[in-house]
């Protein structure tokens, strides 16, 4: 796995679960603290062009995904993206993308701060599907909320991102939430979810 290159940070879960350095593709249901991998969220006026400008695909409507080039785009408003590392693939390109966004002109939209704010947490494997309903309100069946989609909602009782993909061949949830409450989600999976093993993955 490629190792991506993220400025040195503290993560709140950081002394709290195992550290794994590869992605686990095996069957069994993990939860995986995916924090410390890249992430970049773009919003306001020039944020499309911009990504367009940069030969990024852009979901036409929102709260979809799309799957590119070691990155997930997710489109969350009229011009505002969160852009989130492949953690399969290891791919360098969103590393690079952020580069190139600080360096270029405007307009090209505002960073939204998010691998500073938000926690980012993965669930895959097979028991996915039954825990959803564990962790929100919402209709989680596929043909409501299937992979490529986008939920802004409430999870675990408080604001989130909750994202659904296939990576490895496994069913899978990205969440992003406040980074101020990781320990409490944490806590939260931990009892609802104890059949699913806890660990992060090194960035």
């Amino acid at each position: 796995m490629a190792v991506h290159n993220v400025s040195a940070r503290n993560w709140p879960l950081e002394n709290r679960l195992p550290l794994v350095a590869t992605w686990g593709a095996d069957g069994r249901d993990l939860l995986l603290d995916l924090s410390a991998l890249p992430r970049f969220g773009l919003r306001g006026p020039g944020a499309i062009a911009w990504l367009t400008a940069c030969d990024c695909p852009v979901p036409e409507s929102l709260d979809h995904v799309i799957e590119t080039d070691g990155m997930t785009i997710a489109r969350l408003g009229a011009e505002e993206f969160v852009i989130l590392a492949d953690p399969v693939a290891g791919s360098s390109r969103l590393t690079q993308l952020r580069r190139k966004w600080r360096d270029a002109p405007g307009p090209k939209g505002f960073d939204a701060y998010r691998e500073e704010s938000w926690c980012w947490l993965n669930l895959s494997g097979p028991g996915v599907s039954e825990a959803l309903p564990l962790l929100t309100a919402i209709d989680s069946r596929t043909h409501a909320f299937g992979p490529g989609t986008v939920m802004q909602t409430r999870a675990m009782h408080m604001d989130a991102v909750l994202i659904r993909n296939e990576r490895g061949g496994q069913p899978g949830l990205d969440m992003l939430f406040d980074i101020a409450s990781s320990e409490y989600a944490a806590d939260f999976i931990a009892d609802v979810l104890p059949g699913f093993e806890m660990s992060r993955l090194a960035g």
